[in-house]
């Protein structure tokens, strides 16, 4: 992304890793709902982002749960002949929530789903995507995602397994850590 292009993010287990490692150069270029915990407002912060600034690079970033809750509106971003670029975070699950249970010690029960094809769903509404199956897919994904211009889905599966060790066990671990 450039340095003023703009990124909203859905709410889900990925947005902690972009809270800690995505640096922001330009005020007003990361927006997210932080207290409220709204899946679902990726997809609507970054329609209304790309309506407000046709001229920036404008990304939703959104779980596969989260993008679910308000995917039709795919057909407002076509129909409103909107730049936007929707990076779905694939895990078949509501991973924060499983994430927070996991930390207290709770079974995994409830949280997993089957998603569509996302490919073929966007297509149905007029819309480009691209799954991405190695690391070294994403970028050049999204640049072409930016570049063809109009509603691109760019889909990611991603395995959450170190999540556990790195925002769980280690923190714990940290001398400095209070229970």
């Amino acid at each position: 992304m450039p340095d003023d292009g703009i990124i909203c993010l859905d709410n889900g287990m990925y947005k902690i890793w972009f809270a800690r490692n995505y640096r922001t150069h330009v005020s007003n270029t990361i927006l997210l709902d932080n207290a409220l915990a709204t899946m679902g407002a990726g997809l609507p912060s970054a329609m209304m982002a790309a309506m407000l600034h046709r001229r920036k690079r404008v990304m939703a970033v959104c779980g596969d749960g989260g993008f679910m809750m308000n995917s039709q509106e795919l057909e407002t971003a076509i129909r409103l002949n909107l730049n936007l670029v929707v990076l779905i975070i694939e895990d078949r699950g509501y991973g924060m929530i499983r994430w927070k249970q996991q930390a207290e010690g709770f079974l995994d029960f409830g949280l997993t789903f089957n998603n569509p094809e996302f490919v073929q769903y966007a297509e149905a509404y007029g819309a480009r995507a691209t799954r991405v199956n190695a690391t070294e897919e994403l970028a050049p994904a999204l640049e072409a995602a930016f570049q063809n211009g109009g509603v691109h889905l760019v889909i990611v599966p991603i395995d959450y397994s170190e999540n556990r060790r790195v925002l769980i066990d280690e923190l714990n671990a940290r001398p400095d850590h209070l229970d």
